[in-house]
């Protein structure tokens, strides 16, 4: 159960949301989509409430007068209220304690989070491995709240959204990672986790579920310096900066988990496309650029042996392009030549693998120049 919220939040109507009689129907004008919207009874009468600043309880007694009971007013209430948000016709201001706060640096870009209460915060910690205190001018605001067992979050646009609790850390983390690769200051991104051996940078590159973060948390526990587990930002000068947000573990990845940090019970997340993850915050990743030294395309199999197969640049530049993405989904040219200096700089292998203990003593054997 969430913590009541210790923030002030005041339900209105949209500017440009008006409403109307005609022909004795209710019915919702919204200027800004230039679409009416009918209503029925109750929908009526919980829009002209809220409309003159009646709580949600207020909302949900009056209904109760009227005779819906207390379960299915607050039904009623929320599934309005959803639909209003979601096309904008409804708007959330509240204002919260400066003191609820976390903030950290991620792609050289200071994040701020501010929540209504600490239950809240506490969800949203996990998500980093390094706090900053430092302050200077916030890049990324959050500011999130809780009502009536409803999650809402709001970012520097103002634009509402809402979710599950379950749901916030993993939904907070799509935003703010979507935030970053649409800064000017990147050229594009790429499925890769990243890590640092020595001050010379590795990259793990492969979509979802290729072993990223599994590998990651390996290679981590062998001594490298992590720096990211899915996604890496890439200048124009071909610098890798990872984002070091905690790592991201599914449930495959818990047996091994808590054989390397013991009986962990971190707070399990759940994410938009069903996976429970827990994340796992490094306390020394790695927070600034690094130039690749080796690039690793991740094949994983059901059954076989480890093997590293060398790839050319060519072929290396070509599985890079597949997995890069950018704010306007297209790879300018200054982000080809990007991706020639990457793959001029590093060795690029394939490798084959289906366990990742073994995956990781080969790793390490080639980062150590024994492979």
């Amino acid at each position: 159960m969430l913590e009541k919220t210790s923030a002030e939040m005041v339900l209105r109507p949209a500017a440009g949301a008006v409403f109307a009689l005609l022909d004795g129907r209710s019915v919702l004008f919204s200027e800004t989509r230039q679409k009416i919207y009918e209503l029925d009874q109750v929908g009526a009468f919980i829009w002209c409430k809220l409309a003159q600043g009646a709580s949600l309880e207020d909302v949900h007694q009056e209904l109760g007068q009227l005779g819906i009971d207390e379960q299915a007013a607050r039904q009623f209430t929320w599934q309005a209220m959803n639909i209003w948000i979601d096309r904008g016709l409804l708007d959330l201001d509240w204002r919260m304690s400066a003191n609820c706060a976390f903030s950290t640096v991620l792609g050289q870009r200071r994040i701020s989070v501010r929540a209504a209460n600490w239950d809240l915060l506490q969800r949203l910690i996990s998500l980093f491995c390094v706090p900053d205190d430092s302050g200077g001018q916030e890049d990324i605001a959050i500011e999130t709240m809780v009502l009536d067992d409803q999650v809402f979050f709001r970012g520097n646009d103002a634009s509402i959204h809402r979710c599950k609790a379950a749901a916030l850390a993993p939904t907070i983390k799509a935003h703010i990672t979507e935030r970053l690769i649409r800064s000017d200051h990147w050229a594009f991104a790429l499925h890769a986790a990243s890590l640092a051996k020595c001050g010379m940078g590795l990259l793990l590159c492969g979509q979802p579920g290729a072993g990223k973060s599994t590998l990651a948390l390996e290679l981590v526990d062998a001594g490298f310096q992590y720096a990211g587990d899915d996604v890496a930002l890439i200048g124009a000068d071909g610098t890798i900066c990872g984002v070091p947000f905690a790592l991201t573990l599914k449930k495959g990845s818990w047996e091994l988990l808590s054989r390397l940090y013991g009986d962990w019970n971190g707070v399990t997340h759940c994410r938009s496309d069903g996976a429970e993850v827990r994340y796992l915050p490094i306390p020394d990743a790695h927070n600034g650029c690094l130039s690749a030294s080796w690039i690793i395309f991740l094949n994983r199999v059901a059954s076989g042996p480890v093997e590293l197969t060398s790839l050319d640049q060519l072929d290396s530049i070509k599985r890079l392009i597949e997995g890069a993405f950018a704010a306007d989904g297209k790879l300018s040219q200054a982000g080809f030549f990007a991706l020639k200096r990457i793959v001029a700089g590093a060795r690029s292998f394939q490798l084959t693998y289906s366990e990742s203990a073994k995956a990781r003593r080969l790793l390490m054997d080639l980062c150590n120049g024994k492979a």
